[in-house]
């Protein structure tokens, strides 16, 4: 008979890709591309389970490709994380300012081919965008101040 008070090992993978919001493929890619880790399978059925801590990874992988980064930056900025130093929280924070210098500098170059009509739309997109990048900025300023 199974212990009902046993602790739970995990996300399976249905149940990770249902809080995520995102299609359990998604999650089998990036187990393959090496971003998550299951852990060991132990029991019987040979269910993957997935730690707490792949949640949070995975909606910050999330956030990483809504901001169109490549799994490779996606990799690069996760191992940061994983073992932050001051060296490597400035080399990522230094990324993600040119990041955003490419990406205003595109936005730039696409503003002049816009009709009248449209640049209200863009404004729009570029005060949101200038409020992310605002709250980002707060944010890695608050965890450089704790290191």
């Amino acid at each position: 008979m199974k212990d009902m008070k046993s602790p739970k090992k995990g996300y399976r993978i249905g149940e990770l890709a249902y809080l995520a919001s995102v299609n359990p493929r998604t999650i089998d890619f990036y187990t393959r591309a090496g971003l998550i880790d299951p852990l060991k399978r132990e029991d019987t059925n040979q269910h993957r389970y997935y730690p707490e801590s792949a949640l949070d990874r995975l909606l910050l992988i999330k956030q990483l490709r809504a901001h169109h980064l490549s799994l490779a930056e996606i990799r690069t900025h996760l191992e940061n994380i994983s073992s932050p130093d001051q060296r490597q929280v400035i080399e990522t924070l230094q990324s993600v300012c040119q990041q955003m210098d490419r990406l205003q500098r595109q936005l730039m170059g696409v503003a002049p081919a816009v009709a009248l009509a449209d640049r209200t739309v863009i404004v729009g997109m570029t005060a949101e965008a200038m409020q992310k990048v605002a709250t980002l900025t707060a944010a890695l300023s608050s965890l450089l101040a704790s290191l």
